[in-house]
């Protein structure tokens, strides 16, 4: 489906939405009503109130509020677990923030890399 299809149904459905919403019907009365199947009713519904949720997150963020700058910092905590793989396949999953865990991780798995060879 071309652009303005997907335009063109996309506006046919948001006015349909729009008389649901006005009318006193059920979904399964309202979609007999209008010759559309149910699960279509629910999928544009969905699909229309999804592209609205974004578009207001969209719009909040997009300007910065006076006194305010326009980038937030913004703190990504670490992994929860390093993993350490080695050639044989031997996998060492230790906690991300403990130093000496992955250090010993290291060595058991050198260690254990020795043996195999």
């Amino acid at each position: 489906m071309g652009r303005n299809q997907s335009q063109s149904a996309e506006s046919v459905w948001r006015d349909r939405l729009a008389r649901f919403r006005k009318s006193k019907l059920t979904v399964a009365e309202f979609c007999r009503q209008e010759g559309v199947s149910d699960p279509s009713f629910y999928q544009w519904r969905k699909r229309l109130d999804q592209g609205q949720v974004k578009s207001k997150q969209v719009q909040r963020s997009s300007a910065p509020k006076a006194g305010q700058p326009p980038f937030v910092p913004v703190r990504v905590p670490p992994s929860a677990f390093a993993e350490v793989e080695f050639p044989n396949g031997v996998r060492i999953r230790v906690p991300a923030t403990n130093v000496e865990a992955l250090r010993a991780a290291i060595q058991a798995g050198n260690e254990l890399f020795q043996e195999a060879t």
